[in-house]
């Protein structure tokens, strides 16, 4: 009897261990999947990551004619206003109330398809929306938030000047009190949304308050605004990128932001709670670049078979999809943190860097392995690498977002003037 059941189990492990053998298993396509990180979305949650990865897929194609000619799809405002994501976390006004998760998994699926549309809602919410949400009186709040959430109204944020980008605390753009508001004059540069926002944060020096940094809020058509659309921009093309001038504009006294006193109150406020979702915006570039990537090595054939069979073409899949899982588990990481009030701007500005800077590496790795296919548009590897280049150096360079984590590292130690 048991030499039989001896008989049995063998016979059963050689059957696993040949079906083993045999069995395909399915390409790592899914780089999220693959590492369950639903476990960290609500069901809401799971729902609105997936709403809006299957609207990103289906806008994939009629994209590129867009970013062929730079111009921006005004008509999608209506359907992406129909994903039900605009606002982020703000839940009055009709916002959504997402939880901090849900709207990182909305920038990397957004990001992983086109970090152009990414960047317009990272602009109109976190540096948008978000500065009359958290520094706003709740008149102000009243006055621009039920419409930017509706996306009746696009919100723009006015910060770097032609002179000064890294270098944001020594802006020139002035404030005068007058009876009823202030006169601003000046110039911003690199502004998104700018050549079509219907608000525009501008920060400025308020001579009456010791040229401090406040904001004030501009609306579409004032008197002595204006912009133009930076031109000849191969990264993020789909943005549109302004420069803007300021000669006697009227902003009246309600229009100043009540809670941003000063550049440490406004402004730092502002950039660590936006920078964060840059971050995941570079996590989904690199995870876009590798899973196409490895689509367009699956299917292409070169000396008789998949270009995905070579070693070279493993070697750097492999190390394609570790930089994206070191990315992604990282942020998340950073993203608890930050929601139970433990991150610093230098870990934040750390992250950003590292995963931008790692990012870059993943694109031109999928470019690479592309071959010269790669350069086309329809395989999106060359999109990803192109657009990495911009979210790189906006919202602080790497090396000023290192030098201000360096200062934290040494305990304030500055290497900045």
């Amino acid at each position: 009897m048991e030499s039989k059941s001896n008989a049995m189990l063998s016979l059963l492990n050689g059957h696993i261990t040949e079906a083993n053998a045999t069995a395909k298993p399915k390409p790592v396509d899914d780089v999220w999947a693959a590492l369950n990180l639903d476990q960290h979305l609500s069901e809401k949650g799971i729902a609105i990551r997936n709403k809006t990865r299957e609207f990103m897929r289906s806008i994939q194609t009629e994209l590129i004619q867009y970013q062929n000619k730079t111009e921006f799809p005004f008509h999608l405002v209506e359907r992406i206003r129909d994903l039900g994501v605009n606002g982020f976390g703000i839940k009055d006004f009709g916002g959504p109330g997402l939880g901090s998760m849900e709207v990182a998994a909305v920038c990397y699926e957004i990001a992983k398809i086109d970090a152009s549309i990414g960047t317009f809602l990272i602009v109109h919410n976190s540096i948008g929306m978000a500065v009359v949400d958290m520094l706003g009186s709740e008149e102000q709040r009243a006055k621009i938030l039920p419409d930017a959430i509706a996306l009746r109204k696009i919100m723009s944020f006015g910060l770097t000047e032609p002179d000064y980008g890294s270098d944001a605390t020594s802006l020139k753009t002035s404030a005068k009190k007058v009876p009823g508001g202030y006169i601003l004059n000046g110039q911003k540069r690199w502004i998104g949304n700018a050549t079509f926002a219907d608000y525009i944060i501008v920060w400025a020096r308020n001579a009456e308050e010791g040229n401090k940094v406040q904001a004030f809020v501009v609306e579409k058509g004032s008197k002595g605004l204006k912009t133009s659309k930076i031109e000849n921009k191969f990264a993020l093309r789909i943005v549109q990128n302004a420069d803007i001038t300021l000669e006697d504009v009227f902003v009246p006294d309600n229009m100043r932001l009540a809670k941003a006193t000063d550049f440490a109150t406004g402004t730092n406020v502002i950039l660590e709670h936006s920078r964060l979702k840059v971050a995941w915006g570079g996590v989904g570039i690199a995870c876009g670049a590798y899973e196409a990537a490895l689509k367009y090595a699956l299917e292409r054939k070169q000396f008789g078979k998949s270009i995905a069979s070579f070693q070279l073409s493993q070697l750097k899949l492999s190390k394609m999809l570790a930089l994206c899982e070191s990315m992604l588990t990282y942020t998340i990481r950073i993203q608890q943190l930050y929601d139970q009030g433990k991150t610093t701007i230098g870990q934040i500005g750390r992250c950003k860097s590292h995963n931008t800077q790692t990012a870059r590496e993943v694109c031109a790795m999928a470019r690479d392995l592309c071959g010269g296919n790669g350069i086309l548009m329809e395989n999106q590897v060359i999109k990803q690498f192109m657009d990495i280049e911009a979210v790189h150096t906006y919202e602080g360079t790497y090396e000023v977002n290192m030098l201000v984590s360096g200062r934290e590292i040494t305990g304030g130690l500055n290497a900045f003037r």
